[in-house]
């Protein structure tokens, strides 16, 4: 395959040895390179200068005088017991008869052994060598060799030709003697004989340190660098290109080639960061709370890395191309996952880190582009696992329509267009919608996450808590229908997720199914209210601990961490008037009672939806005191509620507006008269009766938004 460089203006294959030049080539930048075989040479050259090194076997010299000072031992002893000379059959060292004779009866055995004794230690000092191995090394060539004493740490280099091999060392020992002593024929011919037996071979060939010592030397050799000036000429056109030149050559393409993938590492890097600052900024003014956890930062780039894995997948895939790019998984992901605002950003994003892979094409990038924001859009509105089948057409449609426009564009004909347009529809039917399918609920799982397709299975009321509910706490199972439908609606009504509130208000009170007759909706008129026994700070107690019974049992039956949000901010921080009043009216003179002992646990509602859960429960709770709900009394209801609870702060950690508190409060009014079957108008009460009846039901209503207790009428 032939590929063309833009930079030297040559392609790769077009230079080949022994071919004419096909054009005049000059080095595109300044390089100094490596001539590999240059080098190689030389460091083998180098290792071959090393000698080879030789050891002195210490243990041959010990093993040599052992034997000598055994040998002279026993001629000692034969002679001072003047034995005969018999005994010497079963000595070490193999002596003639009469050199036997000589050593016991005629000469100086202490002379013997100090000759002997000194030509071992003349010759092993040096070094003995095998005649076979003196030969093979004059055979090599190798001029000399290193000599390693280990037991004294020194090292000589001694020629080849200088070596002493045993036969020469045997044959030159009669020169070592003193005059003296080689003019002692006897003696000289019995010294020479015993060292002759003993003398043996020391040295042996270091293989070890011998390869240490080449290796070094080739580690050591410099490399063999030639330096390209700018500019120069490498090749002329119609030369026949040599092989130094073809080395010249495939350097520059090598080099540059590495200054390519430097410099893309920059711009991809230069792109993220970009891309980081910007989102960072973003979110930092305007969307903290879309990303409230690490897990979900860590869930983000997760999607993020996903999409880009199966996008490089799909460019190096044999035949493939980058219009088969799934880039709109990571928005479609995103926006089902996290937050709808995150799709268009997710878009934007994955257009620009996936750039790189398609070569900054234009009609990749705007398909890419428009099938993410089209994927995000769509997936607003997903609630059916049926309904991804509507996705992935819109994300082919929105794939392909960028690329055929542009090859219309581009004078293509009509039919070459839909061809290769036809890759990006079936990328959004066959590899995007596919892949979102299957990774969604592996998501959800992994990051304890809801969607509106699983908020949709757990709204069904055949789940096992609201099973127990309906038979354990049927007020309480009632009341959350009620607040449900009043939640899910006006949620809806300022665009907020409905569905998200509609369960979540399903499961708010499920902390009341344990001690569900201390809660005035499960009370009968019938059965004596046992709040009427307790001390006031121990009926708050039993009212405010359904919050945490609520968390432990969501726990228990394995609720979504969004869920259990609803339970544990349904209250927020709110105050339990009822018992907070009576303790102040049973209280001693002059002890003082603490509202913050009457108070909820909190957290205040971090969502709108909790939010509206809060003021629907409360309103809920609240209506039950209205004995004529006319639109005038729900409304009045409604505006004394939601001041009441604006007042008291438990909607300053959430995203309402003025105009979503407002629009909240016309559609509570609008449905809450609608589930109370508001009655035709009665003759309304004189002035000063009609103020006590509506003093009256609005200090029921005080009583009632989250105190769980039926107030006795007219107390």
């Amino acid at each position: 395959m032939v590929t063309a460089d833009h930079k030297t203006g040559f392609v790769s294959g077009e230079f080949n040895v022994g071919d004419p030049a096909p054009k005049t080539l000059f080095a595109p930048f300044g390089m100094t390179i490596v001539d590999e075989k240059a080098t190689e040479a030389l460091r083998r050259k180098s290792s071959e200068l090393v000698p080879p090194v030789y050891s002195i076997n210490s243990q041959a010299a010990k093993d040599a005088f052992r034997k000598l000072d055994h040998f002279l031992d026993l001629a000692a002893r034969v002679k001072a017991a003047e034995e005969d000379i018999s005994r010497f059959e079963a000595q070490p060292l193999r002596i003639g008869e009469s050199t036997l004779r000589d050593l016991v009866y005629r000469l100086s055995q202490e002379e013997v052994s100090k000759q002997c004794d000194h030509l071992l230690m003349h010759y092993f000092g040096k070094g003995i060598f095998d005649s076979g191995e003196k030969d093979r090394l004059e055979a090599s060539g190798v001029p000399e060799i290193t000599v390693v004493s280990p037991e004294i740490r020194k090292e000589h280099l001694e020629k080849v030709t200088a070596l002493q091999s045993l036969s020469v060392v045997q044959s030159s020992a009669e020169q070592i003697l003193p005059p003296e002593v080689a003019r002692n024929a006897d003696l000289k011919s019995a010294i020479l004989e015993i060292f002759r037996a003993v003398a043996v071979p020391n040295t042996v060939l270091n293989e070890e340190e011998t390869s240490a010592r080449k290796k070094r030397a080739a580690e050591q050799a410099g490399p063999v660098e030639v330096s390209i000036k700018k500019e120069e000429l490498i090749v002329q056109r119609g030369m026949l290109v040599t092989p130094e030149q073809q080395w010249k050559i495939d350097a520059i393409q090598k080099k540059q080639v590495e200054r390519q993938i430097v410099n893309k590492a920059l711009a991809v890097a230069l792109l993220v960061f970009a891309i980081y600052f910007l989102f960072f900024m973003y979110f930092f003014f305007y969307g903290r709370k879309i990303i409230p956890t690490w897990r979900t930062v860590f869930l983000m780039h997760a999607i993020i890395l996903l999409t880009l894995g199966l996008s490089k997948l799909a460019c190096w895939w044999p035949g493939a191309s980058a219009y088969w790019m799934p880039t709109a998984v990571a928005p479609i992901l995103l926006v089902l996952l996290v937050h709808p605002r995150l799709g268009l950003l997710a878009s934007a994003m994955i257009t620009v880190l996936t750039a790189p892979l398609s070569g900054f094409a234009p009609e990749v990038l705007l398909a890419v582009l428009l099938s993410g924001v089209s994927g995000s859009l769509v997936a607003t509105h997903v609630r059916r696992r049926t309904q991804f089948l509507r996705l992935g057409v819109v994300v082919g449609l929105a794939h392909a329509v960028p690329l055929f426009a542009y090859h219309v564009f581009r004078e293509y004909s009509v039919l070459d267009s839909l061809g290769i347009a036809a890759p990006g529809l079936a990328n959004g039917l066959v590899i995007a919608m596919p892949a979102c399918f299957l990774l969604l609920p592996i998501l959800e799982w992994m990051f304890n996450l809801v969607t509106d397709i699983s908020l949709l299975e757990l709204s069904d009321l055949n789940h096992p808590l609201m099973k127990r509910m309906i038979v354990e706490a049927p007020g309480t199972y009632h009341h959350s229908l009620v607040v449900s439908s009043l939640a899910e609606a006006a949620c809806e009504a300022i665009g907020a997720n409905g569905l998200l509130a509609r369960v979540g208000a399903y499961f708010h009170d499920i902390g009341k199914i344990a001690r569900g007759q201390m809660f005035v909706e499960n009370q009968s008129s019938k059965i004596l209210n046992k709040h009427e026994s307790m001390p006031p700070e121990m009926s708050c107690r039993l009212i405010r601990n359904h919050v945490r019974d609520g968390l432990d049992l969501g726990r228990r039956y394995k609720l979504k961490d969004r869920i259990l949000q609803f339970i544990a901010e349904h209250q927020g921080t709110g105050m339990i008037y009822y018992f907070y009043r009576k303790a102040v009216e049973s209280a001693p003179p002059g002890e003082t009672v603490s509202a913050d002992d009457y108070r909820y646990p909190g957290p205040k509602p971090q969502s709108r939806e909790t939010a509206v859960v809060l003021l629907a429960d409360s309103l809920e709770a609240a209506s039950r005191a209205l004995e004529e709900p006319s639109p005038e009394t729900v409304c009045r209801l409604v505006r004394r509620i939601v001041h009441d609870k604006l007042s008291d702060g438990q909607l300053d950690e959430c995203d309402l507006t003025l105009k979503d508190v407002r629009r909240i409060e016309d559609n509570f009014v609008t449905n809450l008269t609608a589930i109370m079957h508001t009655r035709m108008s009665y003759p309304s009460f004189p002035d000063e009766d009609s103020g006590d009846r509506v003093e009256e039901w609005e200090e029921q209503m005080l009583s009632g938004p989250g105190s769980g207790v039926r107030r006795p009428h007219g107390s």
